[in-house]
């Protein structure tokens, strides 16, 4: 059996909860995006749904019965709630490849409350072949109004033997009601071992040039790491660093990094680029010397602020990228300092 990769204290918790006869009926799990939420839930579901032949901990491996429904969707004591397709055409879209197939343009905006209501014949009746129910909501903050105080209504009167797992990327936003009904379980960054470990799991031939980059440009997220992976922004990782560390004072690698970045088809990287550029300056206020750091700060602000209005103003993606790389070129030791 294959441990499921990290957050190990929050596995620690739910599993003691229930072994004790004392697991919560709600909980909200709380983290920034990418950190594994929904991950695990669906470990955390799988565990509970698998009352057969349950595991001694939460396992990536799921080659039973309850892990063959969840995969195929079909688990009928289990549900994910997740915003639906906007309109018709996405709706055909999703039906034919998949929700996961849709943009997150080609989303609505909220989960809505008819999707709540749709929970309530589950509750209506015992668990089908398990002994617990389960609902995951990814992401609670996705709720709209009528939603939320629908699922409020669902967390102070609790069906039996049904455990709700909000996903909630801010949890301060959602109604105080609602949290005080939950228990809050907080989600931390990964450490650099598990992120090498989850991205050689999905990405089996990265370069360990490329996994150092994405460990560090992960942040300790692995979903952002991923992400990163699809747009293949390792290559653009070690352009941006290479600026920091020469200065470019020649513009080759900056021209460089415009370049890749400036083409239609890049748009996907071109906007994990813009996410990453100000980070990597950050970079540079915690590690870099101290006589740099107020001249870091200002950069990181331009740079902010720049990645954040380039595509709603829609600027040209060359001038963003070359202004990016000249301020963290401007960011580059200087000749004493080396």
């Amino acid at each position: 059996m294959t441990s499921y990769l990290g957050h190990e204290k929050a596995e620690q918790i739910f599993r003691q909860s229930l072994a004790r006869d004392m697991l919560h009926h709600a909980w909200i799990l709380a983290g920034d995006k990418g950190l594994g939420k929904a991950g695990f839930a669906q470990q955390a579901a799988h565990f509970l749904l698998n009352s057969r032949n349950r595991p001694t901990r939460f396992s990536a491996t799921q080659d039973d019965e309850a892990g063959h429904l969840l995969a195929a969707g079909s688990h009928p004591d289990f549900r994910l709630l997740r915003r639906g397709p906007k309109g018709d055409k996405e709706e055909k879209k999703a039906r034919d490849n998949g929700l996961d197939s849709l943009d997150e343009h080609d989303l609505a905006r909220n989960i809505k409350v008819d999707q709540i209501r749709a929970l309530q014949p589950l509750f209506q009746n015992q668990a089908s072949i398990s002994e617990y129910r389960v609902v995951v909501i990814d992401a609670a903050d996705d709720l709209e109004r009528a939603g939320a105080n629908a699922i409020l209504k669902n967390l102070e009167e609790p069906p039996k033997n049904t455990i709700f797992f909000l996903i909630s990327h801010m949890p301060d936003r959602l109604l105080p009601t609602i949290r005080s009904r939950c228990q809050m379980l907080r989600f931390e960054p990964l450490n650099d071992h598990d992120m090498r470990a989850i991205l050689k799991n999905a990405s089996p031939k990265l370069s360990e040039a490329d996994l150092d980059a994405l460990v560090l440009a992960g942040e300790g997220s692995p979903g952002r790491a991923l992400q990163y992976v699809e747009v293949g922004l390792a290559e653009l990782e070690g352009l941006a660093r290479e600026i920091i560390k020469t200065g470019d004072r020649d513009n080759h690698l900056k021209s460089e990094l415009s370049r890749k970045l400036s083409l239609k088809a890049a748009t996907p990287r071109y906007r994990a680029f813009l996410e990453r550029a100000p980070s990597l300056i950050a970079e540079q206020i915690k590690y870099g010397a101290t006589g740099q750091s107020l001249q870091a700060i200002e950069k990181w602000r331009e740079a902010s602020d720049l990645a954040s209005a380039a595509v709603p103003k829609a600027l040209d993606n060359q001038a963003v990228i070359f202004r990016l790389g000249s301020l963290m070129g401007d960011l580059a030791p200087s000749p004493r300092q080396k």
